[in-house]
């Protein structure tokens, strides 16, 4: 059932910015969201718990958004779900295979060098 729920409704969000404290001067900053009633984000919360992923509930995103919003943002929670969705199940967004890559990457650390900031960008499409 997460399984569906992620590739149905999750939203995968690269984000790089700048930070002047990293070698590089950028940080990658990797999350899933997914939007749901209020009830619905805290039962699946609760289910990714059971896989000791910690996922972070908002009730309301921001003023223009006021609906709540489930996050996470953990690298390594991040793994352990692209681990359990497999690789041949294509998503409607065709988001995972781009996000799971970036994860592989950032598990790895080679988001820490050169090489790996460049391979983030071009599948971003920034460069």
């Amino acid at each position: 059932m997460l399984i569906g729920i992620f590739i149905g409704l999750a939203n995968c969000d690269i984000r790089i910015e700048s930070n002047y404290r990293s070698n590089l001067g950028y940080q990658v900053k990797p999350r899933l969201q997914v939007r749901g009633e209020i009830d619905f984000l805290t039962d699946l919360q609760r289910s990714l718990l059971q896989h000791n992923i910690v996922a972070k509930i908002k009730e309301k995103e921001s003023t223009v958004r006021p609906k709540p919003i489930l996050r996470i943002t953990k690298i390594s929670d991040l793994h352990k779900i692209c681990e359990m969705i497999p690789q041949s199940l294509a998503d409607a967004r065709n988001q995972w295979t781009e996000f799971r890559t970036v994860i592989e990457i950032m598990n790895n650390k080679e988001h820490l060098t050169l090489d790996g900031l460049d391979r983030i960008l071009i599948i971003k499409g920034l460069i």
